[in-house]
């Protein structure tokens, strides 16, 4: 029902994690699917693995998504290569763990270079591929970019960002008939968080008792939403951030027994 088959997918920081899922699912319903990674090898390996599973046309770019410079020179390679880009998932993103009064400038602009000023002008690229013709983009946000969490500042504003650059781009585009949605992710079940819990900075009891549906999401659950809200089937969907959170957003207090 998606109507996906062979359109051409960019998706940045594709090579793991949510990235590659996304990536997965795009292939599942037939697209081609290309990934831009700043490593490239784990990129072009990804590839690989995407088409011998299921046959689609697919590459990797060299993307540094901190680098001006480097953006525009793969989305002018794609640009070349593909005539055509049909869908932007902007997924590259880093986190970094630290109490504000202890943040330092250098940490600030790398997370902001990457998480938002990379997301701004790699859409910015893609649109002006897709504006002749149309397309849709989807931003990867965070549940934390409206449920706040300590020791993650910059990331948090970041990712609030995301939302209004989402919503904003969506109406200055919708002319172009390029559609510019987000999906917000809750809690994951990822290496990272696996990481994080064995570190002692958050526990299971702790998450269980924000999300009503007692669970962590796979990250296929988060990769259909994305898939969607590319998809024709979401044709008059922009403007938007789906928070995708097993209900967090919509609890009051934490579930516990007092």
């Amino acid at each position: 029902m998606k109507n996906l088959r062979n359109k051409k997918v960019l998706v940045t920081g594709g090579a793991q994690g949510i990235g590659y899922a996304v990536a997965e699912c795009f292939a599942k319903e037939g697209a081609d699917v290309f990934i831009g990674d700043i490593k490239i090898q784990n990129a072009e390996e990804a590839a690989k693995a995407l088409h011998e599973k299921y046959g689609i046309n697919t590459g990797a770019y060299m993307l540094d998504v901190s680098d001006r410079k480097s953006i525009a020179s793969c989305f002018e390679r794609f640009g070349k290569e593909q005539k055509v880009l049909d869908i932007l998932v902007n997924n590259a993103g880093v986190q970094i763990r630290m109490p504000s009064l202890e943040f330092e400038e250098e940490k600030w602009d790398l997370l902001m270079n990457i998480n938002l000023k990379g997301a701004f002008f790699c859409a910015q690229e893609a649109a002006n591929i897709m504006k002749d013709k149309g397309g849709a983009i989807v931003n990867i946000s965070s549940g934390t970019s409206t449920e706040t969490l300590p020791g993650r500042a910059p990331y948090c504003i970041s990712k609030a960002g995301i939302n209004g650059l989402t919503a904003v781009l969506a109406s200055e585009w919708a002319k172009y008939h390029i559609r510019v949605n987000a999906v917000a992710p809750g809690w994951i079940l990822t290496q990272l968080l696996l990481d994080g819990m064995n570190m002692g900075i958050v526990s299971e009891k702790q998450i269980l008792a924000a999300v009503p549906m007692k669970r962590l999401a796979d990250v296929s659950e988060i990769a259909e939403p994305v898939v969607f809200l590319a998809s024709d089937e979401a044709s008059y969907v922009t403007g938007q951030t789906l928070f995708v959170d097993g209900g967090q957003s919509a609890l009051g207090l934490p579930d516990i027994e007092l």
